[in-house]
C-alpha cells in the first residue's frame, strides 16, 4: 500500500485514488462512503463543512455555501467572504484537500502525505502553482501536477497490450473543458497536443438552463429572481438535477419558487441539446485545433475517450459519433478515469524516490506531456513600433523544456548590470492579448568595460510550472527576483519611448614601456600600433595622454582630443627613449602618474599598458593597480617578448583585459581595443524596464 494517493480535484466533484498491493489503481471512498466528493464548501455551521452536507445546504439556496471556485484559481482579485474572513481560490481548495486528505487516511489505514494533483490542461502557471500552494496548504506534498486529459489517457494506457494508437481525450469536467490527442504504446503514453477552456465546463450548460427558467418565471410573474441570490443557488442545483435526470430520461421538471411564486417547468431532452448545442460545437472547434496542432487528421485517430461527470450527457457522445463517424470508447468510468491515472502517476513518483516496483498488473511507461500555453516574454520590434510577445517555447513542445537567451547589457564604468523581463503565457504577438505572469529581474550581473553579459534559461518543469534562472557570463548564478505584475500594464499599447544614448565622456591613459629592451623594432611597432589606436578611436567623445615608463615615469602629452597633436605625441616616445632622461630600467610603475591624470575626470576612464619584460617592483605595482580600479578606472594589460602572463592578469582590471601577443600584431591588438572602446555608451534610460 501507498501513502501517496492521486486527487482529482474536480470543479464540481472531487475524487481520489490510489494503488493497491498488488499494483492495480482503485477508487478511495470517502467519509459518507461515495467514491466523489462535491467540491463545495459550506461556512454557516461554525467549522466550514465540505462535501455532501454543504452540497445540500447549496440546494436549499443558502449564501453561506462556496463552489465553482476551481475556476478562479491564479486570479488574485476573487475571494469568498464569509463573517468579515476572506478565502482566496487557494484556501478554498486546500480545505477540500483537507477533507480528501483525512478520508482517504480513514480509509487506508494509514497517514498519507503525499499526492498527484490533476489540473485542466488550460491552467496557465499561475493556475498550477496555486494549486501547488492549496496541497501544501492543505498538509500534502505535491509530488506531480498533470494534466487531467494525459492522466486519463494514462489510465488507458495501463493496460497491456493496448498496441499502438492514437487517441483524443475528450474531457468535459464541471467548469472546465481540455481535448487533448495522445499516442499511446505499449511502452509510452506520449501527448502531442492539448488544447481547451478553463471557462468552459458542465456548469455553462447548467447556467443555460437556470437562464431559460430565470426568463419563463419573469414572463410569468413579472419578476427576475435572478436578484436573489438565495434563488440562484437554489436554482443551480435543480438545473443540475435537471441535467442529471435527462442523462436516463427523455424529459423533466424544474421547479421554481421565489417571492412567493411557483412554477413548474418540463424540459425535453431535446429542448436541452438544442438550447447548448453551440456549447457542444465550442468543444469540436476546440478539439479540431488540437488534432491539427498534433499534425494528424480526424481518420487518423482510432478512439475517443470521454473523461469529466459532463461528458456522460447522451449529446456528448451522439454528437461526437455524428461528427466523428465512431462511437467514443466504452469500458472507461468518466467520473473515475481521471483519479486512476493520477493514482498511477503517483505510484511512478514514489517507484522513483523508492527505487523499486509498485506497478505489478502494468509497466510504469514513460509518460511525455505538454503545455498547451506559449512561452515568452515582452519585447520591443527593432523599429521602435510598438512592444510585441516575443515567443521563446512554443505551445505544444514536450515538458520539461529550457531555452537559454543571451543579452549584453551596457552599463556605467564600475556598476553591474540589471535585467528587468515581463514573461507571458499565450500565442497573440500582442501582449494584452496575452498573460503577463510575472516581472523578473536580474540584479548584480558582473560588467567589464561597460558591458554586462547575462544567459537567462526560459523553462518549464516537468509540472508545466514556469522557472527562470540566469547565469554570467562565467556559469555562475544570479539572483532572479520575481515580483508582482504591475496593476498597470496600460503601456504595453503605447509605442515604446526609444532610450536616449548619453555619450559619455572618455579618457584614455596609453603607458609605453620604454625599458632597454624596447630599442628598435618593437618601439617602432609599439608607436605604429598607439597611432593605429588614436586613428579608430572616437575622439568626438575621447581624450588620450601619451606617457613614458622606464626607471621613471614622464608624461608627453596629457589629456588632448587633437589627433594631429596625439600623433605628435606618439612620436617624441622615441625622443624620450633615446636621450635616457627616464633611464632604461624597469623600476618605475606608470599607474600613480596615469591615476594623477585621470583622478578629476568624469566618465569612463581607462589606463592601456604596454610592455615587453620583467617590472623590478611587481607586488608595488600590482597595489598601485589595484588602487585605479577603485578609482574606477580600467587597466588593460598588453605584453609581448619576455613580459609575465600572470602579471599582466594581476594588474589589469579582468582576464579579458590582459593580452599576451606577438610584437607583429600590436597594431591589430589596438585596433581592437579602439573599437570595443567606441561601443562602450552609458545610456540614459526612458524607464526602468531593459528589453533585448
Amino acid at each position: 500500500m501507498t501513502n501517496t494517493i492521486g486527487i482529482d480535484l474536480g470543479t464540481t466533484y472531487s475524487v481520489m485514488s490510489a494503488v493497491d498491493g498488488e499494483g492495480v489503481p482503485f477508487i478511495i471512498k470517502n467519509a459518507e462512503g461515495k467514491t466523489t466528493t462535491p467540491s463545495v464548501i459550506y461556512f454557516g455551521g461554525g467549522e466550514p463543512i465540505v462535501g455532501e452536507e454543504a452540497k445540500e445546504q447549496q440546494a436549499f439556496g443558502s449564501a453561506e455555501v462556496a463552489a465553482f471556485f476551481k475556476r478562479s484559481m491564479g486570479d488574485q482579485h476573487f475571494g469568498f467572504e464569509w463573517n468579515g474572513t476572506y478565502y482566496s481560490p487557494v484556501q478554498l481548495s486546500a480545505l477540500v484537500l483537507k477533507k480528501l486528505k483525512k478520508d482517504a487516511e480513514a480509509e487506508l489505514g494509514l497517514p498519507v502525505s503525499h499526492a498527484v494533483i490533476t489540473v485542466p490542461a488550460y491552467f496557465d502557471n499561475a493556475q498550477r502553482e496555486d494549486t501547488i500552494k492549496a496541497g501544501k496548504l492543505a498538509g500534502l506534498t505535491v509530488t506531480s501536477i498533470i494534466n487531467e486529459p494525459t492522466a486519463a489517457a494514462i489510465a488507458y494506457g495501463f493496460k497491456e497490450g493496448t498496441g499502438r494508437k492514437n487517441l483524443l481525450i475528450y474531457d468535459l469536467g464541471g467548469g472546465t473543458f481540455d481535448v487533448t490527442v495522445a499516442k499511446v504504446t505499449d511502452y509510452s503514453v506520449e501527448v502531442l497536443s492539448t488544447n481547451g477552456d478553463h471557462l468552459l465546463g458542465g456548469k455553462d450548460w447548467d447556467d443555460r438552463l437556470v437562464m431559460r427558467v430565470s426568463e419563463k418565471f419573469l414572463s410569468e410573474h413579472g419578476i427576475d429572481p435572478l436578484e436573489d441570490v438565495e434563488f440562484l443557488n437554489e436554482i443551480l442545483v435543480h438545473c443540475e438535477h435537471a441535467k442529471r435526470a435527462l442523462t436516463d430520461l427523455q424529459k423533466t421538471v424544474i421547479q421554481a419558487v421565489h417571492s412567493g411564486k411557483r412554477s413548474s417547468f418540463e424540459l425535453t431532452r431535446g429542448q436541452f441539446e438544442e438550447m447548448t448545442d453551440d456549447l457542444l460545437y465550442r468543444t469540436w472547434n476546440l478539439s479540431d485545433i488540437a488534432i491539427r496542432e498534433a499534425k494528424l487528421s480526424w481518420d487518423q485517430i482510432d478512439d475517443v475517450i470521454l473523461a469529466g461527470g459532463s461528458s456522460k450527457m447522451p449529446m456528448i457522445s451522439s454528437f461526437i459519433e455524428k461528427q466523428y463517424g465512431k462511437k467514443p470508447l466504452k469500458g472507461l468510468n468518466v467520473d473515475e478515469v481521471v483519479a486512476y491515472g493520477a493514482a498511477i502517476k503517483a505510484a511512478m513518483d514514489q517507484e522513483k524516490a523508492a527505487q523499486k516496483p509498485l506497478l505489478k498488473l502494468g509497466s510504469a511507461k514513460k509518460v511525455t506531456d505538454v503545455m498547451s500555453h506559449s512561452l515568452g516574454m515582452v519585447a520591443i520590434r527593432d523599429d521602435y513600433s510598438a512592444y510585441f510577445n516575443s515567443r521563446i517555447i512554443e505551445k505544444n513542445k514536450p515538458i520539461p523544456a529550457s531555452v537559454t537567451r543571451p543579452y549584453q547589457l551596457q552599463t556605467a564604468s564600475g556598476e553591474d548590470g540589471q535585467l528587468e523581463i515581463y514573461v507571458t503565457q499565450g500565442e497573440s504577438e500582442i501582449p494584452s492579448e496575452s498573460t503577463v505572469i510575472g516581472k523578473y529581474t536580474v540584479d548584480g550581473i558582473p560588467s567589464s568595460n561597460g558591458l554586462a553579459d547575462v544567459h537567462v534559461n526560459y523553462a518549464y518543469d516537468g509540472n508545466g510550472v514556469v522557472q527562470v534562472t540566469a547565469s554570467d557570463r562565467f556559469g555562475t548564478l544570479l539572483e532572479v527576483v520575481k515580483t508582482e505584475v504591475p496593476s498597470d500594464l496600460s503601456w504595453l499599447n503605447e509605442a515604446p519611448v526609444k532610450e536616449e544614448e548619453k555619450m559619455v565622456p572618455m579618457s584614455v591613459v596609453i603607458a609605453v614601456d620604454l625599458s632597454g629592451s624596447m630599442n628598435g623594432n618593437p618601439l617602432l611597432q609599439a608607436k605604429e600600433a598607439a597611432k593605429t589606436f588614436v586613428k579608430q578611436l572616437d575622439l568626438s567623445r575621447s581624450r588620450v595622454s601619451i606617457m613614458g615608463f622606464a626607471n621613471k615615469t614622464k608624461t608627453l602629452l596629457p589629456l588632448c582630443g587633437n589627433e594631429t597633436d596625439l600623433l605628435w605625441g606618439i612620436d617624441r616616445l622615441s625622443d624620450l627613449y633615446h636621450e635616457g632622461k627616464i633611464g632604461y630600467g624597469n623600476s618605475a610603475e606608470p599607474f600613480t602618474e596615469a591615476l594623477y591624470t585621470l583622478e578629476h575626470e568624469e566618465g569612463i576612464k581607462f589606463i592601456i599598458v604596454l610592455t615587453d619584460g620583467h617590472w623590478s617592483y611587481p607586488k608595488e605595482a600590482i597595489n598601485r593597480a589595484r588602487i585605479c580600479r577603485d578609482a574606477e578606472a580600467d587597466i588593460v594589460a598588453i605584453g609581448f617578448g619576455s613580459a609575465d602572463w600572470k602579471f599582466l592578469k594581476e594588474i589589469a582590471t579582468s582576464d579579458e583585459n590582459a593580452l599576451f601577443t606577438d610584437v607583429t600584431k600590436l597594431q591589430s591588438s589596438f585596433s581592437k581595443i579602439a573599437q570595443e572602446l567606441n561601443g562602450i555608451k552609458q545610456k540614459q534610460k526612458s524607464r526602468s524596464l531593459l528589453l533585448r
